[in-house]
């Protein structure tokens, strides 16, 4: 099995424009969030426990230890040559020696990061390169669309406060109409943006139902977004971004409204009919805005009662719908939940999930999307999710890897639930990835990315699937690589364990032995594979064993140009042959 390094992918970034030295970064994030605790702590103490304040945390301890060991050596250094020059030899040398001490107490927390995060790029994963696992599923099965296309995005946007990646200044959305409109008759092998999804809610009906059938009138579509922080990082009069978190990384308006407009404009649906949520918090105004201006008869959702912003109030929360299947065992907190009504009546579901590192999962893609979903009815937590984070890899804190026993593969992992359950993954129609703008982790600023094809500059990457074992799987493959090419990524997509959950989707011998999975909790488990996984051959091919073989197992990257990533001739011919037999199928 190759091990990949760090070290080579590091030497390309040097080619970069400009860059913060790390050792000034750290000290600078450290002075900002040792200042938002105090000003956001004392007035209240009670904000410590709030999300925003407990990100800040690890960085400003670090940061204190780091100044005071700092501090201190500079003062005992110069008692040191105060009682030399009185021939205090050994209260000179002894200072002297607690001096360097101190030096290298102030440096030992960074050498231990970076000897970390060295370790975790070497570390093999368990399964080899195109080895795939599980039953790949879709009209071709385990196919997965990655589009892409510099000009997206403006790659000047400074993504601040006045100048945010979200804005539509900063999105061509021409251009991202047409990303979509692509994967989407990609995925599906039709001509049409209109075919597509006719041909794709054809599949899932058959799937979900047993009869094969397309978009009936009246059925509802419920679109489940990435705006997480906006429980917290808000303005709760306008419901827009608040300045001092801006901007984190999210669902993009400008992929959004491109999707809005394939189900409105080119399929007919009402657009009465298009429901849009964060169950767990709001919609940002920036998203509702631009859909809003577009498409004003768009049910934007929203818990609480912003009906002045626009909103259309939920009409609350489902009776108990998801039964954690460790039982307590793990997540003694999170027994159980409910989820949007909605979202639990809605007929379809489109799953829009962001491209970005997460510091308790190492990832956060459309699975753990969902802990996003659900309408937790205690009061203990409020709208956040940390009763369901000890269910996933750093149990303890962000970045924190000490639990061991959670970086171990077979170990419960609660976004299998969210993937396996009836109204949730097993209701989504399509599962979209969006990587216009990729992020570090879910409560921090989109970065350019380092890695190739995209060399410095925003991903502007759209992926979409049918297959959500095989999608997450890809996306995977792409923010790994991109961790070893950006030192701004940290290690979290390297953490250990961290495609437990997609080896526990795609395959049931994986399940831990005291798990069943059952997240509807009626004694009926899970499908024994909710989709493919498998690792890419490498960073630089990017193929999986569909672009290698005729075979029909295993992933097929499709991508949009198609020269990024090349198929083998027998595969191509493999794949015109399905091609042409889907075609006689829907004109018989």
């Amino acid at each position: 099995m190759k091990i990949i390094k760090r070290k080579t992918d590091q030497l390309k970034t040097k080619q970069c424009a400009f860059k913060v030295p790390a050792k000034l970064l750290a000290i600078g994030i450290g002075i900002v969030s040792t200042i938002w605790f105090l000003v956001r702590v004392i007035p209240k103490p009670s904000r410590a426990g709030y999300p925003c304040v407990r990100a800040t945390l690890p960085f400003m301890s670090t940061f204190l230890i780091w100044l005071l060991s700092l501090s201190g050596s500079v003062l005992v250094f110069k008692k040191s040559v105060y009682w030399l020059k009185r021939n205090k030899y050994f209260a000179a040398a002894g200072l002297a020696l607690l001096g360097i001490v101190l030096v290298l107490a102030a440096t030992v927390q960074d050498a231990k990061k970076a000897s970390a995060i060295e370790a975790l790029a070497e570390i093999e994963l368990p399964d080899a390169p195109n080895t795939p696992m599980g039953m790949s599923y879709g009209i071709f099965p385990g196919r997965v669309v990655w589009g892409y296309n510099p000009a997206a995005t403006n790659n000047d946007c400074p993504n601040t406060f006045e100048d945010s990646y979200y804005m539509p200044k900063n999105n061509n959305q021409e251009v991202i109409n047409n990303m979509a409109d692509d994967v989407v008759k990609s995925l599906s092998g039709m001509a049409t943006v209109k075919e597509s999804w006719d041909a794709i809610m054809k599949d899932f009906n058959k799937r979900k139902t047993g009869i094969e059938k397309g978009y009936s009138e009246g059925q509802t579509i419920f679109i489940k977004i990435n705006n997480g922080q906006a429980g917290w990082a808000i303005d709760r009069k306008t419901l827009a971004e608040a300045r001092t978190r801006v901007p984190i990384s999210g669902t993009s308006p400008s992929t959004l409204l491109a999707f809005v407009r394939q189900l409105v404009d080119s399929c007919g649906i009402p657009q009465n009919k298009v429901l849009i949520g964060e169950p767990m918090t709001h919609v940002y105004k920036h998203t509702f805005d631009v859909i809003n201006a577009e498409y004003p008869d768009v049910v934007i959702l929203d818990k609480e009662d912003h009906t002045d912003l626009g909103r259309t109030t939920s009409a609350g929360w489902s009776d108990t719908v998801i039964y954690y299947s460790d039982k307590g065992k793990y997540m003694p907190d999170g027994i159980y939940d409910v989820i949007m009504k909605e979202m639990n009546d809605a007929d379809y579901m489109i799953n829009i999930a962001a491209l970005k590192g997460h510091a308790r999962a190492g990832i956060t893609l459309g699975a753990k999307n969902h802990l996003g979903s659900h309408g937790y009815h205690g009061k203990r937590y409020g709208w956040g999710t940390f009763y369901l984070h000890t269910g996933l890899v750093a149990t303890k804190d962000n970045d924190d890897l000490s639990n061991e026993e959670a970086t171990k593969y077979n170990r419960y992992r609660v976004t299998v639930d969210m993937m396996g359950h009836e109204k949730l993954g097993i209701n989504t129609v399509l599962f979209v990835v969006d990587g216009l703008w990729g992020g570090t982790e879910a409560i921090e600023k989109a970065v350019k990315w380092q890695s190739k094809p995209f060399n410095n500059s925003w991903p502007n990457s759209i992926f979409v699937a049918q297959d959500q074992v095989a999608i997450e799987s890809v996306c995977l493959d792409f923010l790994r690589a991109e961790a070893r090419a950006n030192p701004i990524f940290k290690n979290r997509p390297l953490f250990p364990a961290v495609d437990d959950y997609l080896h526990q989707a795609a395959d049931k011998d994986n399940w831990p032995t005291d798990i069943v999975y059952d997240p509807e909790g009626d004694g009926t488990e899970i499908s024994a594979s909710l989709g493919v996984h498998e690792h890419w051959n490498n960073s630089t091919d990017k193929q999986y064993t569909q672009n290698l073989k005729a075979t029909g197992k295993g992933i097929h990257l499709v991508t949009i140009p198609e020269s990024i990533v090349k198929n083998s001739k027998m595969s191509e011919r493999r794949l015109r042959k399905e091609a042409k037999k889907l075609k006689r199928k829907l004109t018989q």
